[in-house]
């Protein structure tokens, strides 16, 4: 999993009742989660101060957890993501399986100022498919840009998770603009925490809005959603050269 070094394994197994009683899940949700879900192993987990932590009134970041989950059909992912994250207040990547092929979750999360038990996810993202058992050109892009050793921002776990989590969706979403490779490759912007903690928004909003233009009926409305993808990767531009 993402290369990560032998120091943080754990492989451990976690019971399926976690997530059932954490999500207070019933019904309908509580078959599908049962029934979707195979296995669930905690692999590996990032802790001590290799990269710091990050402990605020927003922020709670001291482990980074990765998790596999074995699951009967990858279309399943999204639904059984959203209840294991939220029910782990640490940040977290999952890896979901069917066997054949694998999903990454990842979720940016912080803490709730009025409530400090309760945690709030800021920024989620599932990524495409990518094959389990051999390489394609994806595969060997998500793992040339995000596996532990090419994270660049080791400020803090939270930066670290970030710029992985950004990197990601980078990767596996090269469609929404034409120069993802130069936000990849840019080192000072992800040595910048401030900056780089901005790309994931800009990015997910450039996508729904292209998604959005093309499914538009008039051509008024099209053009408008062109003009709001324009400013859009104008700001991310902008971002990109620190003006």
């Amino acid at each position: 999993m993402l290369s990560l070094p032998e120091k943080y394994k754990k492989n451990a197994s976690i019971p399926k009742n976690v997530f059932v009683r954490g999500a207070e899940l019933a019904g309908a949700d509580k078959k599908r989660f049962e029934t979707s879900v195979e296995s669930i192993h905690l692999k590996y987990q990032i802790e001590g101060f290799d990269i710091p932590n990050l402990v605020n009134d927003e922020y709670n970041c001291q482990v980074i957890m990765f998790i596999a989950i074995h699951i009967k059909e990858l279309k399943q992912a999204s639904f059984i993501a959203k209840i294991v994250q939220k029910c782990l207040p640490t940040l977290c990547i999952i890896e979901f399986t069917d066997g054949t092929d694998e999903v990454y979750s990842f979720a940016d999360k912080r803490l709730n100022k009025l409530n400090e038990k309760e945690i709030v996810i800021e920024n989620e993202y599932i990524s495409t498919k990518l094959p389990l058992n051999y390489d394609n050109d994806l595969k060997t892009l998500f793992s040339l840009y995000i596996d532990y050793d090419t994270i660049l921002n080791r400020s803090n776990k939270h930066a670290y998770y970030v710029e992985m989590m950004t990197k990601a969706f980078l990767v596996c979403e090269r469609g929404a603009y034409s120069q993802s490779d130069s936000i990849l490759d840019n080192k000072k912007l992800w040595y910048d925490e401030t900056r780089a903690s901005q790309v994931f928004p800009l990015m997910k909003q450039i996508k729904t809005l292209k998604e959005t233009a093309a499914k538009a009926k008039s051509i008024a409305d099209r053009s408008e959603y062109n003009k709001k993808i324009r400013q859009t990767i104008s700001e991310l531009e902008r971002l990109m050269h620190n003006e």
